[in-house]
């Protein structure tokens, strides 16, 4: 098992680069927001309740994510390298992660913090609300709820794995290439 950990704000590129690294290394990808957004699409038992939180732009509630991130790891054979994308988003996510993972003698491996400047963010959630039509990214208020969201709960594990050694910060403001070329070098330097 190799697992990295792929954190940034809204709109940093993570989607992505997430796509670029699960075709060069086969990592099967926890995308949490795509795991929700498959879940109102096939009408899960939880469709109402996911809605709710993401159209609003708030967080949805921890025991939903862990029981999602669960039922996908148990599903996959025990040697397989994952990709969490999106998650964890908090502290306590953090500490879930990494108890969960011990449970598979595992451990996360690196986390690769996609770096972009708010008013970069800004306007690309606003291409990207036009592009992909996704109803998170296309109001201001939904927007501004969760970049102060990823302010107060996601920043902190950014905070918290620099503190351990794990974190490497890569410019998501460069073209697309550059971007997956700096965290190949970074995984290939943490596989090596």
């Amino acid at each position: 098992m190799f697992n990295i950990i792929l954190v940034g704000p809204p709109g940093s590129g993570k989607g992505t680069q997430s796509e670029r690294m699960v075709q060069k290394y086969g990592f099967i990808p926890i995308a949490l927001g795509a795991l929700l957004r498959q879940q109102m699409a096939e009408n899960g038992a939880n469709k109402a309740l996911i809605e709710g939180y993401i159209n609003s732009g708030q967080l949805v509630p921890d025991h939903l994510s862990f029981e999602l991130v669960t039922q996908l790891v148990q599903a996959q054979p025990s040697n397989t390298s994952f990709l969490f994308d999106g998650f964890p988003r908090t502290l306590a996510q953090v500490t879930f992660l990494e108890n969960f993972l011990k449970q598979f003698h595992a451990k996360t491996d690196g986390v690769i913090f996609l770096d972009v400047p708010s008013e970069i963010l800004l306007k690309r959630l606003k291409n990207r609300a036009i592009i992909e039509e996704r109803p998170d990214d296309q109001d201001d208020n939904k927007i501004k709820t969760r970049m102060h969201i990823y302010e107060q709960e996601t920043l902190p594990i950014v905070n918290y794995y620099k503190a351990q050694g794990e974190l490497h910060s890569v410019d998501g403001t460069q073209n697309v290439d550059e971007v997956i070329k700096a965290i190949e070098t970074i995984i290939d330097g943490l596989r090596s």
